[in-house]
């Protein structure tokens, strides 16, 4: 009796994120649609790219940005005190395209300050669009990126708009967790709560720092970047400061940029390790809320099924089955959005076990004081 309830629990939860997911869907699909409507004016844009130890990825970045079809823009990268050859790839850059401007930073990271979010901070300072767009080094954008955009916050009428880039995966330690990753935001957070709800609580005020486009004066008005430079998710700070001041934001998957992440799966586990405990507010009560419920969602179903097979329990098998084939349905859905295969999907049990041995180790650096990022200390950050 005990399984069986466990079991049907499972199911509505996993029921409802998988709406969840199916909602989100169709207010990308509707972002998308706006996004292509011709712009009846064509604010400035200034494009900033942060950059540390980018030297793999700054080029292709830049260069897509430089192909733009949008009329009023800018590009301005910041070398963030980079131990490789970014400084130098992005000054050949800029000596064959004025369009590009690089600043380069060399001072010492104050303990506690996210060095992401200092690098914005002077990024925007030394632009001169009405509108901001913050996109990571390691993304390649479409030649209507910005345009789409841009479309896409007026139509949307909101001061910040942030999207989920299609994801390139190159290794198979890549695809044995960023899309579970991936999955979890689109089943826990609602995009359209996100726009239409003054509430600024968990997941309902967010944004992914690939790819931020966010109204000057807002940004400002708010403190911008250095309000939260002591964040960990800079993004997600961003967007909840930008929604707490009263401003509205919507984010939405998007197909005019890519990004490659991590390149390796060393580099993808210190990553999110970097950011999984943040998550979940640096609470290990809510860590251990989560752990115990991806246990029961995951798992418990695949035990219901081997279980109702061997003792012949149809109500086990039905609630099983029903559970695993709405999961696969799911992380294929999902998976279809980033651009990946949907044959993805049945590697979830794999990906949630990593997922959640990548929170363990994320909690151990918060608590051992080991959490870093491109070689700088995070402790004191939150």
């Amino acid at each position: 009796m005990i399984l069986t309830w466990l079991l049907a629990l499972a199911l509505v939860f996993i029921s409802a994120g998988a709406i969840n997911v199916l909602a989100n869907v169709l207010f990308s699909q509707r972002v998308r649609r706006l996004s292509a409507r011709a712009l009846q004016t064509t604010p400035m844009v200034s494009v900033l790219i942060p950059a540390r130890n980018e030297a793999h990825n700054v080029a292709a970045c830049v260069r897509s940005l430089l192909a733009q079809d949008y009329p009023a823009y800018e590009v301005i990268a910041l070398n963030d005190d980079s131990t490789d050859e970014t400084g130098s790839i992005l000054e050949q850059l800029a000596a064959h395209d004025a369009r590009l401007r690089v600043l380069h930073n060399h001072r010492p990271l104050p303990p506690g300050v996210n060095g992401k979010s200092r690098a914005c901070q002077q990024l925007a300072e030394a632009a001169r669009g009405e509108w901001l767009l913050f996109v990571d080094a390691d993304t390649v954008h479409h030649a209507d990126s910005i345009r789409r955009g841009v479309a896409a916050a007026h139509a949307l009428k909101v001061a910040l708009f942030s999207v989920i880039p299609q994801q390139t995966l190159g290794t198979w330690a890549e695809r044995l967790f960023i899309p579970a990753g991936f999955a979890m935001i689109l089943n826990v957070v609602s995009f359209w709560r996100m726009r239409y709800s003054p509430d600024c609580a968990w997941g309902n005020a967010a944004a992914v720092g690939q790819y931020v486009l966010v109204r000057r004066d807002a940004y400002f008005a708010c403190g911008g970047h250095r309000a939260i430079q002591d964040k960990i998710l800079d993004d997600v700070a961003l967007g909840e400061q930008i929604k707490r001041s009263g401003y509205r934001i919507a984010l939405a998957d998007a197909d005019w940029v890519r990004c490659r992440m991590y390149r390796s799966g060393a580099e993808m586990i210190a990553g999110f390790s970097k950011n999984a405990f943040a998550i979940l507010r640096g609470s290990l009560a809510l860590s251990s809320v989560f752990v115990l419920g991806s246990v029961g969602l995951f798992y418990a179903p695949l035990v219901g099924l081997l279980l109702g097979i061997a003792q012949q329990q149809s109500a086990w098998l039905v609630l099983s089955a029903a559970s695993i084939a709405l999961t696969l349905a799911d992380f294929a859905l999902v998976n279809r959005r980033i651009g990946q295969p949907l044959r993805l999907a049945a590697l979830y049990p794999v990906q949630i076990a990593i997922g959640l041995g990548i929170l363990l180790n994320s909690i151990r650096w918060r608590y051992t004081g080991r959490a870093q990022w491109k070689g700088r200390s995070l402790v004191g950050a939150s």
